[in-house]
């Protein structure tokens, strides 16, 4: 078990100076590097190693921060770096309606309501490092350590069989104004310091992870598609899948991705990469319901309910846990104004050998 910060202590923790954190490639770096030597060593025994629980921050998270886009790319880059890392899974805590960092949570009363779910931004990082490291079982992660291996960008080649099949690339910028902030990755296959012949191809498919600000709650899309506002989903994906096509450089062998900031750029490298990252199922699957708890739902007045003074304030805030009433919720806010990052130049470029 592995939290990035503690929100259990007493007094609570202000998440406002913690915000640059979660856009900080170094710090996920930082998370993961300690287990290295552990993970190589159950590697090589032949065993798996997991990340049993972990999230944005411990009892619940940080409201601004875990129910944001920042988390979305925070938790991309931090499943990448453990798959770099040798870790075989990494297992998100839940919890329930007054947590943060859920990737979904059911609306608070009747559970089979239809678009009142929340899908939460962490669970699009999920899609991504899913198709990203594909269904082939074999996948080998590297940290490019893109640009000097600058704290606000992030690079990762994904190796199938030897052959590089995908590459994931992660601008966690705040634009001050609108395209201030994208970069262009300059890569190719081969050829350069690597020895090897030129195999860049013609062209790759390029499927992004976005949102309008690092802030935002809403409007998140994959490759064009979402699952809906908040407490607006049924956790199917909305609208038009929109995959990108780049033209390569024949001439040279290199590729020229924009990474708009911020985001999550997806390339694949081949159309068999594209094919084998996702599920086999074009229709969308239903489960019946398979167990019910039996428990009896409480009712209250509607005139008590209006004259309540809810414990006297007592202990307004609610729980993770059924036999809990202090575990979880802090509620504050982030200053969205107060963490807008930017670098100097409107355009930057990285240039990847892989």
């Amino acid at each position: 078990m592995h939290y990035p910060d503690n929100n259990c202590a007493s007094p609570k923790v202000d998440p406002q100076p913690l915000f640059q954190n979660y856009l900080s490639h170094g710090q996920v770096q930082g998370l993961v590097s300690p287990y290295f030597a552990a993970a190589n060593t159950a590697v090589a025994a032949g065993k798996k190693f997991m990340m049993m629980e972990t999230n944005t921050a411990s009892c619940g998270g940080f409201a601004g921060i875990s129910d944001s886009f920042a988390s979305a790319l925070w938790a991309t880059d931090y499943a990448m770096q453990m798959a770099y890392g040798n870790f075989s899974y990494g297992l998100l805590h839940f919890g329930g309606q007054n947590v943060y960092y859920n990737p979904f949570t059911p609306p608070p009363t009747n559970m089979t309501s239809v678009r009142k779910w929340n899908t939460g931004p962490i669970f699009y990082a999920q899609l991504v490092a899913a198709e990203a490291l594909g269904k082939s079982g074999n996948a080998r992660v590297i940290d490019l350590y893109i640009d000097g291996n600058a704290d606000h960008r992030a690079g990762y080649a994904i190796y199938e069989n030897g052959v590089a099949s995908r590459l994931l690339l992660v601008n966690y910028v705040q634009p001050t104004t609108p395209n201030a902030n994208d970069y262009v990755a300059t890569f190719a296959v081969g050829g350069g310091e690597t020895g090897l012949p030129v195999v860049s191809p013609a062209t790759v498919r390029v499927k992004y992870l976005r949102a309008d600000s690092v802030n935002s709650k809403d409007n998140i899309t994959w490759a064009g598609q979402t699952f809906g506002q908040q407490f607006m989903s049924d956790g199917r994906l909305q609208g038009d899948l929109d995959i990108v096509t780049i033209q390569c450089n024949t001439s040279d062998g290199t590729c020229n991705i924009p990474v708009p900031g911020p985001s999550v750029a997806l390339v694949f490298l081949t159309d068999a990469a594209l094919q084998n990252s996702g599920t086999d199922d074009t229709a969308p699957l239903t489960f019946a319901t398979t167990t019910t708890t039996a428990r009896i739902v409480p009712t209250i007045d509607q005139a008590v309910l209006e004259t309540s003074n809810g414990r006297s304030g007592s202990d307004p805030l609610g729980s993770t846990s059924e036999s809990s009433s202090q575990s979880a919720g802090f509620i504050t806010t982030v200053n969205p104004l107060n963490f807008i990052l930017s670098v100097v130049s409107s355009i930057l470029v990285s240039k990847l050998l892989i």
